[in-house]
């Protein structure tokens, strides 16, 4: 446009566009970062469908962290904050203890999966109510992450790729220059691992590298004895006895990150307010129909 004001508006919408939009979407640097197929193409969403999207994603969410919070959390001798603890009891018989961390792992999982879709829900909304953009800017964030086949389809297609542009210029170019192939992929995992690392250092008891930055090693380890596998054998790690495979191997490292965020109070930090939490407010119906209809909870 030649009018200076429209050109004026037009640069503040191509900032906001790429200070949110970080797969790249409608822009040359984000071809080669997956992006999942629209579920019903033939259906044309709007903004109402992310306003509806976010409520009814961040009320599923809560739902999930209060069950995550209901988990009771065991002394640990390793840094602990003070309302923190570990997801591992040693005073349980091993059936019940492996799967109570399976269950806080998986639902750890559920709840990350599910507040990223809502706050993608609700940055979307703003974009097209106030800066006139459309659901074609907005494709699907995650691909059913549950029901991946191998760890290269979890984490390159199916997991949300919002940082993948960066992990591949940061980690895999630089490493896989000196490197190759394998070091390239352990260089993408290994940003993503100190990226995460931060998130533990702003609890306020340090980084825990031999945990979360570990863990996302070994997601670049599953990654390459896939490829080894396959050159092995001549066989794709895919179909039944990959998501196996996948299931397996995610969450037994899974257990190790959730248990370091429980330590440190992630687990039960509040993600908002007590009085905008659907699932506390539910909480406090059952009981008042207890106290009227039954004894009392304790």
């Amino acid at each position: 446009p030649n009018d200076f004001a429209t050109q004026i508006k037009g640069a503040l919408l191509n900032a906001f566009d790429l200070t949110f939009n970080a797969r790249g979407i409608g822009w040359n640097w984000g071809k080669g970062i997956s992006i999942p197929p629209s579920t019903d193409p033939r259906v044309r969403k709007g903004p109402l469908d992310f306003l509806v999207g976010y409520v009814t994603t961040q009320t599923f969410f809560d739902f999930v962290l209060f069950a995550q919070q209901s988990w009771d959390l065991s002394p640990s001798k390793y840094p602990t904050h003070r309302h923190g603890g570990t997801i591992f009891n040693p005073d349980l018989p091993p059936l019940l203890r492996y799967g109570k961390v399976f269950a806080m792992s998986f639902l750890c999982t559920l709840g990350l999966c599910t507040s990223f879709q809502a706050t993608y829900y609700q940055v979307g909304f703003i974009a097209m109510t106030i800066f006139g953009q459309d659901a074609e800017q907005w494709p699907p964030l995650f691909q059913n992450p549950f029901f991946a086949t191998s760890i290269a389809d979890f984490w390159g297609t199916r997991w949300h790729q919002v940082f993948k542009r960066s992990f591949v210029v940061c980690g895999a170019k630089p490493a896989a220059r000196f490197f190759g192939r394998a070091g390239g992929v352990l260089g993408a995992f290994l940003v993503s691992g100190i990226m995460h690392d931060f998130g533990v250092w702003g609890a306020g008891l340090g980084t825990e590298l031999s945990s979360v930055t570990f863990f996302f090693l070994m997601m670049g380890v599953g990654c390459i004895l896939e490829v080894i596998w396959r050159a092995k054998t001549g066989l794709k790690v895919q179909g039944p006895l990959g998501w196996l495979w996948t299931v397996v191997w995610i969450f037994f490292w899974t257990s190790w990150i959730v248990d370091a965020w429980a330590r440190r109070g992630l687990i039960v930090s509040k993600m908002s307010a007590d009085g905008a939490r659907p699932a506390l407010y539910w909480v406090k119906v059952a009981q008042r129909w207890v106290e009227r209809h039954g004894q009392p909870l304790q």
